[in-house]
């Protein structure tokens, strides 16, 4: 069974949780599949307020991010069964990053990326030798219940069935992986399997993840930048990678 405790989350943990599944540049990793809503734009979406807040993730791992409006939080890892990755095709790239993790426009840092590197959760080699960190912003949204439902959750270290009624809504925390998310009620955590939801299930739709990693820049000084995926993929020389088997990933031969 697959199993992911909230306790421990981490994208080491993620790659031991998950069984591989297909995936193509058509269905990215990075955002859960839902059913198809009302098309709700970022600015109608209203943030979901703690009412008894404490540290943030990113304040707990100190890590700064910038400009980032009300409801966007951090997450330590980048989803999916195969998450993105990129890879160095060309010698003397050079990347935009940040200094933080920042929403729109602030100083680039013009990052230079060794040739054949390859930018994956599951590349140990580089992660150690670069001192990579690999996280993403996400924007929690609600799931609403249009009929009554019994779902088998993972909490903890144990399950529980969560009897739901009509009109119960869920706050939709994070995706995992092989339709499994994070979801809250209560103020409790769970983990429940998307497919288990009854079709009639209305899901919020929200911006989707914008994931980040850390990297070591090639200049003298050895500079650190927090480069976007997206910002990395719009960079020539650089290259989504192609994983060749489950939980493995290396830099270009």
């Amino acid at each position: 069974m697959f199993r992911l405790s909230l306790a421990a989350i981490s994208t080491s943990l993620l790659i031991a949780a998950c069984s591989p599944g297909p995936q193509t540049d058509e269905t990215p990793a990075l955002a859960p599949a839902v059913p198809e809503t009302e098309d709700t734009s970022e600015a109608d979406l209203t943030p979901i307020v703690d009412p008894n807040p404490q540290p943030s993730l990113a304040e707990e791992l100190q890590i700064e991010t910038i400009g980032y409006p009300d409801g966007w939080v951090l997450q330590p890892f980048w989803s999916g069964e195969y998450p993105n990755a990129f890879s160095v095709t060309q010698e003397g790239v050079t990347v935009m990053g940040h200094e933080t993790i920042t929403f729109e426009e602030y100083p680039p840092i013009y990052c230079g990326l060794p040739h054949k590197a390859t930018y994956s959760p599951w590349n140990s080699a580089r992660r150690e030798s670069d001192s990579l960190e690999f996280v993403a912003m996400v924007y929690p949204t609600t799931v609403t219940l249009q009929e009554d439902v019994s779902l088998q959750a993972l909490i903890g270290d144990g399950e529980e069935q969560l009897d739901l009624k009509a009109g119960d809504q869920l706050i939709y925390k994070s995706y995992l992986a092989e339709g499994f998310f994070i979801a809250e009620k209560d103020g409790i955590q769970y983990e429940l399997n998307e497919g288990d939801l009854p079709q009639s299930t209305v899901f919020e739709q929200g911006p989707e993840d914008q994931e980040w990693v850390h990297v070591t820049c090639t200049d003298a000084d050895q500079t650190r930048a927090w480069i976007r995926f997206e910002d990395a993929l719009s960079a020539q020389g650089v290259e989504r990678y192609e994983y060749t088997g489950f939980a493995v990933a290396e830099d270009l031969p």
